[in-house]
């Protein structure tokens, strides 16, 4: 742990205990429920994680239609939430980086006078976010291998409900969801799309002559955690398959920091592809997606956000337990490796590196049992003759 993250660890439990008298009595004293309800949910997860969140939302404003909805979520996420009209608030916690700044966010959320806050990862400072902010009913979710500092803040939310490893989170959120009376829960995901992201979607296709009557793979080839990503000459010749034997159009999908990678991919192959790395910012990508017949990826966020578009997905999983969190909306294949340190990847808490040293996870995932699984998947869903 870097000395800053230890410090800041140490000074918030420090002073989260020595306040905590004070801060009680202040909640004790908040008067009734407001005339409308409010409701902060704080989501420190990834693009994929909170694309998986995002049936939270509209299951509040369901059940609450006049609600008050706002989120914590961190920057790189933020803006997969943009469109989402189930929201009245997003707010990135990266904007309170410094300990002056972080009492300056408390101060603004005392202010909307919240009724209820629920943490959905578990985080040292996100545990504590609603109990300086005098929320009445503060709700965590406690994970075993999350850590003592976590659980020594996690005291201070007086409803507690542990996620245990292996499971589904969508029932865990469901779980949650259940202490504010949401009985019935759809764990569909959802992305909204504006016509201008569309309209943005389609001038790029065509300027790559790519039309409607093109079979359109979409190829997700990096994630945030390095260690999840297949080997580069595996998915060229995975990409050579899909062009000769199916007669399909490839196109990468990441953002601008992929572009190394996604290049030498199709420096390797023998056919032409496309590279939309950097071409769609996040809030425009599930437009673009809803494009594609099929995508093809790693587990990382572009796969939920094809998923959220309606897209049919294959899932090149390595070490990660999809049990946790897995595509919701559209059929989908997972390809993975079942040997004896399987799996040790995990959503939250993900592993950054192999334990063992030698990640057969994915090494042992060949092209043609991705290919296979792509015609599989194509055979079942009837998404083109072959």
């Amino acid at each position: 742990m870097k000395i800053s993250a230890y410090f800041n660890n140490f000074f918030w439990i420090f002073a989260t205990y020595l306040s905590a008298p004070y801060l009680y009595f202040r909640i004790f004293l908040r008067k009734g429920k407001n005339h409308k309800t409010k409701i902060l949910i704080i989501h420190g997860g990834k693009i994929g994680d909170l694309v998986c969140a995002t049936p939270v939302f509209r299951e509040i404003k369901k059940k609450f239609p006049s609600s008050w909805v706002a989120a914590i979520v961190i920057s790189k996420s933020r803006d997969i939430l943009i469109n989402n009209p189930h929201l009245d608030e997003i707010i990135s916690i990266n904007d309170y980086k410094t300990i002056g700044s972080k009492f300056r966010l408390f101060s603004k959320l005392r202010k909307e006078k919240y009724d209820w806050a629920f943490n959905f990862i578990p985080g040292s400072f996100h545990n504590i976010i609603s109990f300086w902010a005098l929320i009445p009913d503060r709700v965590a979710t406690l994970y075993k291998y999350s850590g003592e500092i976590i659980w020594l803040l996690s005291f201070f939310n007086n409803h507690r409900l542990e996620y245990k490893r292996h499971t589904s989170l969508e029932k865990h959120y469901a779980n949650l969801l259940e202490l504010i009376g949401i009985a019935e829960f759809s764990p569909k995901t959802e992305i909204f799309i504006r016509p201008e992201e569309e309209k943005k979607a389609s001038n790029f296709l065509k300027k790559n002559n790519i039309t409607a009557e093109d079979f359109l793979i979409g190829i997700g080839a990096t994630a945030g955690i390095k260690f999840k990503e297949w080997a580069s000459d595996k998915f060229a010749a995975l990409a050579d398959q899909l062009i000769e034997k199916i007669k399909a159009r490839v196109i990468f999908v990441g953002s601008s920091d992929d572009q190394p990678i996604i290049e030498k991919i199709q420096k390797m192959m023998k056919n032409n592809s496309v590279n939309a790395a950097g071409a769609f910012k996040l809030y425009e990508l599930a437009a673009f997606m809803r494009n594609l017949k099929l995508f093809i990826s790693v587990d990382c966020g572009s796969l939920y956000v094809a998923d959220a578009a309606g897209v049919p997905s294959v899932v090149i999983a390595g070490s990660v337990d999809m049990r946790e969190q897995h595509p919701l909306n559209s059929p989908y294949k997972v390809i993975q490796k079942n040997i004896y340190c399987f799996p040790c990847s995990f959503t939250p808490f993900p592993a950054r590196t192999c334990k063992e040293g030698h990640l057969k996870c994915l090494k042992e995932i060949t092209p043609e049992e991705v290919f296979d699984s792509v015609i599989k998947l194509i055979s079942e869903e009837k998404l083109k003759n072959i």
